[in-house]
């Protein structure tokens, strides 16, 4: 007699199925990165059979897209709750930018998308257009929430905000570990072209 299915657990929607092989395909992606991980690995992670799993995904990049989806916008969350623990734009703006910088590069599953090893798919996919939008619409809300006058600029500022966290990201320099320095670079040089004055 084999494995019970979903290890004897089964989950109790679609939506939960594809939560949990979605956790089992980073983890072969952390394991064994993009390359090599398969279906196979996959599937037994998840403590399924594969036709299982291709009931849900039809590829590993499918899975792999949804897998690191799904974590960004966790991570996107995390941002945005962060964000609200200040009480100026300007310092949300900062410290978004700083936490963005800080924490991305050490998530377990984020960090993967800047890796060298990774394929150019996955990495395409984290820093699309799409994503920055998605992104940038999350993180307006705290700086709308403390400027109403922001809503028709805040998603071009979180985008600008997205981006040049990015290129501090994937082009480390000493703005990638000093992070005073960082602030000061932002409130001198980034702050300037990103907040209009008050009405």
């Amino acid at each position: 007699m084999g494995k019970p299915l979903w290890a004897g657990n089964r989950p109790k929607s679609n939506e939960e199925a594809k939560l949990r092989l979605c956790e089992a395909a980073l983890e072969c992606l952390h394991r064994s990165g993009l390359e090599k991980a398969t279906m196979s690995d996959i599937a037994k992670e998840a403590g399924v059979a594969r036709p299982t799993l291709y009931k849900h995904f039809k590829s590993k990049i499918e899975i792999f897209f949804a897998s690191i989806d799904m974590v960004a916008f966790t991570f996107t969350q995390s941002v945005v709750e962060h964000a609200q623990h200040f009480a100026t734009v300007e310092e949300r703006i900062v410290e978004t930018i700083v936490y963005v910088v800080k924490e991305l590069p050490q998530h377990r599953y984020l960090s993967l998308v800047l890796d060298n090893e990774c394929a150019a798919a996955l990495k395409t996919r984290a820093f699309s257009d799409d994503a920055t939008l998605v992104f940038s619409k999350m993180v307006a809300g705290p700086l709308i929430d403390i400027r109403p006058d922001l809503e028709d600029q805040g998603i071009e500022i979180a985008e600008v905000m997205s981006r040049f966290a990015i290129s501090i990201i994937l082009f480390p320099g000493r703005y990638s570990t000093d992070f005073e320095g960082l602030r000061r670079l932002i409130q001198k040089r980034v702050l300037p072209g990103l907040v209009p004055q008050t009405p």
